[in-house]
C-alpha cells in the first residue's frame, strides 16, 4: 500500500536564448573542443515546458511541489508565486566540489540530493516529457518503493557499436552508471533471492526471455531504459553519494559532458540491482524522435494514445526544418493541453 507521504516532481530547464548564459557558455567553450557531446541541440528550446506544467497539474494533481531547476533564468510566462512551485538556481544547491557555471546535465543530476525540501519520494522529469492523460501516484510508487522494471540487454560499446551509432556520450554514461554498481550488487545474488525482479508477469515476453538469456552473464552489461518520468527515493541518492563519492565528485567537476561521467541512471541502477523497487512494466509512453518533419508527421497518430509522450530532440534534424517542426509540435501540444495551469501568468 502507498503511504500518505508527499510526492514531488523535479524538472531541470535551460533557456538557450538567454544572452548571459550564451556568453558564459561561449567563454568556457574556449577551454574545450566543441564536439558531438556538446552540440547546441542539447539545449534547443521547443517551447514544451509550459505543457509539461499543464500536464502535471491536470493529470497528476496529487503532486505536492514542482522543484524547478534553472541556471538562473526563468520563462517569462512562469508564475513564480504559484503555491506548488519551488525554484532552485544551480548555485543555491550545488555542493562545493561542483564547478560553476555548468553546461552539463550530469553534475546537476549528481546534486539532486541537495535540493532543499525535496520529498523522499519524487519523480524526475525532463522538459520534453508530458503527462497527457490522468495517472495516479500508484503509477510511480507502491509499498513506498519506486515502480520500475529490470530488463537486461546486449551491451552497448565496442568498435562495432561505435561504427553504427552516432558518437555521443550517452552509451558511455549508461555503462559507467552500471559498471560502478556491479561491484556492490552482483546479479547472481538478486537472481537467487528475487527472481520476481526479472520475471514479473507485467514484463513483455521478449523482455522476460532477454532476462533468461542474459542472466547467464556474471555481470550487468546493459539495462533497458525508457525515456519517461522516473520515480526515485531520495534515500537512494544519498546512499549513492556515500557508496561512490569518487565518481560523483569527478562528474561534478565537468563543466561539459565527458565520457567518464555518470548520470541519473546510477540512482536507478542502485534501486534495480539491490532489488529495492516494485517490479512492474507500464507500456504507457511514446517517444517522438524529432529528426524531421516527415518522421513527426508519420508518428502523429500516436498523440493521445498513451499516458506520457516524450518529444526528444535529435542531432539529425536539419536546422532549416526546426522552425516548421517546432510550430507543428507547439500546435499539437496546445491542442492536447489547451488550458493554462496555475504555474502560468
Amino acid at each position: 500500500m502507498n503511504s500518505i507521504s508527499p510526492i514531488d516532481v523535479v524538472i531541470p530547464w535551460v533557456d538557450d536564448t538567454d544572452p548571459i548564459w550564451k556568453t558564459e557558455r561561449s567563454k568556457y567553450l574556449g577551454e574545450y573542443h566543441e564536439s558531438k557531446e556538446n552540440l547546441a541541440h542539447y539545449y534547443r528550446d521547443w517551447d514544451t515546458l509550459r505543457y509539461v506544467f499543464r500536464g502535471i497539474e491536470k493529470n497528476m494533481p496529487w503532486v505536492r511541489y514542482v522543484h524547478f531547476i534553472t541556471y538562473g533564468h526563468l520563462p517569462e510566462w512562469l508564475n513564480q508565486s504559484s503555491p506548488k512551485l519551488r525554484i532552485h538556481r544551480h548555485k543555491d544547491f550545488f555542493s562545493s566540489d561542483t564547478v560553476y557555471p555548468i553546461f552539463n546535465p550530469n553534475p546537476i543530476e549528481m546534486n539532486l540530493m541537495n535540493i532543499p525540501g525535496l520529498s523522499e519520494k519524487f519523480i524526475y522529469f525532463n522538459d520534453d516529457m508530458l503527462p497527457i492523460r490522468p495517472v495516479g501516484e500508484e503509477r510511480f510508487f507502491r509499498d513506498n518503493l519506486p515502480i520500475d522494471y529490470l530488463v537486461l540487454d546486449y551491451p552497448r560499446g565496442g568498435w562495432l557499436y561505435e561504427k553504427i551509432r552516432i558518437k555521443d556520450t550517452y552509451a558511455h554514461l549508461c555503462i559507467n552508471s552500471i559498471d560502478v554498481v556491479n561491484h556492490v550488487y552482483p546479479i547472481k545474488a538478486l537472481h537467487k533471492n528475487r527472481k520476481d525482479c526479472f520475471y514479473d508477469p507485467s514484463y513483455l515476453k521478449i523482455d522476460r526471455f532477454r532476462n533468461h538469456i542474459f542472466n547467464t552473464i556474471d555481470m550487468y552489461k546493459w539495462l533497458k531504459i525508457n525515456h519517461n518520468p522516473q520515480a526515485f527515493l531520495l534515500s537512494n541518492l544519498r546512499e549513492c553519494e556515500k557508496l561512490f563519492p569518487k565518481i560523483i565528485k569527478v562528474t561534478r567537476s565537468h563543466r561539459f559532458r565527458d565520457n567518464s561521467d555518470v548520470n541519473q541512471y546510477i540512482f536507478r541502477n542502485i534501486a534495480l540491482m539491490s532489488g529495492r523497487f516494485y517490479p512492474h512494466y507500464f507500456n504507457d509512453d511514446f517517444c517522438f524522435v524529432l529528426a524531421s518533419v516527415k518522421r513527426y508527421t508519420k508518428d502523429r497518430h500516436n498523440l493521445g494514445t498513451k499516458n506520457f509522450i516524450c518529444l526528444n530532440d535529435s542531432s539529425f534534424l536539419k536546422e532549416e526544418e526546426y522552425p516548421a517542426l517546432r510550430e507543428m509540435v507547439v500546435r499539437d501540444m496546445n491542442a492536447l493541453l489547451p488550458e493554462k495551469s496555475s504555474f502560468e501568468l
